[in-house]
């Protein structure tokens, strides 16, 4: 018999959910298609401080730390968002994935092309691309965005912010970021069409004419596969679409998931997975999709304008205290509690039902 759980895809919700089954008693096995654990690295790399609470970062694997966010409109101005100390570790994506795998059997260079495992379940953790989804008959994802990201070298730049542009010329559907490590930075966008293009287009505009290194893409889920499970089947991370459509992060999400269905499997119990997600983890990704709707849908004038609102002192005190790049739903509390403001952004009502 193989192990009591076959994981396929070594990434960290896969990964993670290994962990947590060994501390079950349970043991499981992760196949990894890549023959270099981590690698090619397929993220930003951005982990905000919510992640202190599934497991310990290792300052070794730490390249910077950033203490807010530069929002860009088309027309570029530029609304500051900072509570002054550290909000997020900017990590070296393969050596988490490492830290994650030590003392699990994990088998590198693994290609499952079956579901021919001899386990009492089986789970695809192998991205946006899910071989095991496919296999097993799940529904396609509905909707995703192709993000690219490539490293330049600037040594000017303030190592304390990340930015974010937003708008039609810039990167349609979703956004464009600038991510600064201990010696570079990491630039990239996501969009619906023409990723590169638009992503050469902001490079020169923003930095001039300048060399790009190691260019990565792939799938962004924009929306949660459903269902999550089916027999003795399931999906966790972004094979399950768990990733938040308004800054297209999966690891955090993935990796609560991952908890979750640790706790169905123990349980013996696969729905105890979708009724538990559905209730915990759900609500932020549906929120952020909706908020990623709206802002997807403005023109670039529109967003502008959005701007002058957002840049108010009222406006931005309140994302500084209430503002959570995993947890959209907190933003939206601070609006309830601050009823004043809710006229001053017409879309948040319909976002607060």
């Amino acid at each position: 018999m193989d192990s009591q759980v076959t994981i396929v895809g070594g990434g960290p919700a896969g990964l993670h959910l290994s962990r947590k089954l060994k501390e079950k008693g349970i043991d499981s096995t992760v196949y990894e298609s890549s023959p270099d654990l981590g690698r090619p690295v397929q993220c930003s790399g951005v982990f905000s401080n919510n992640f202190a609470e599934l497991l310990e970062m290792p300052k070794k694997i730490i390249l910077n730390q950033v203490k807010g966010a530069k929002l860009y409109s088309p027309s570029k101005k530029i609304v500051e968002i900072s509570k002054g100390e550290k909000q997020a570790d900017i990590v070296d994506r393969g050596e988490y994935d490492r830290h994650l795998a030590k003392g699990l059997d994990v088998r590198e260079g693994e290609h499952v092309n079956s579901l021919d495992f001899d386990s009492e379940y089986i789970v695809g953790a192998d991205g946006a691309h899910s071989t095991v989804a496919r296999l097993a008959g799940f529904p396609p994802l509905e909707k995703h965005v192709i993000g690219v990201q490539v490293e330049i070298d600037n040594d000017s730049y303030d190592k304390d912010f990340v930015e974010l542009h937003l708008g039609q010329s810039v990167a349609p559907g979703f956004f464009a970021w600038i991510i600064p490590t201990d010696k570079n930075l990491r630039v990239g966008l996501g969009t619906t069409e023409k990723p590169k293009e638009y992503l050469d287009r902001f490079i020169e505009e923003r930095f001039g004419k300048i060399e790009q290194r190691e260019c990565l893409a792939g799938f962004i889920p924009m929306r949660v596969r459903k269902p999550m499970w089916k027999g003795n089947i399931a999906l966790v991370g972004d094979a399950a679409g768990q990733v938040k459509a308004t800054t297209g992060g999966g690891i955090y999400m993935g990796m609560k998931s991952a908890e979750i269905l640790a706790d169905a499997i123990e349980a013996k119990d696969l729905n105890i997975y979708e009724k538990r997600f559905t209730k915990e983890i759900y609500p932020d990704l549906k929120k952020a999709v909706a908020i990623n709707k709206v802002l997807s849908s403005m023109t670039d004038e529109e967003l502008n304008k959005f701007w002058d609102t957002l840049g108010k002192e009222s406006m931005v005190k309140l994302m500084q205290e209430y503002g959570d790049m995993d947890k959209p739903t907190l933003l939206l509390k601070g609006f309830l509690k601050n009823p004043g403001l809710i006229t001053q952004v017409p879309f948040i009502r319909g976002l607060l039902k």
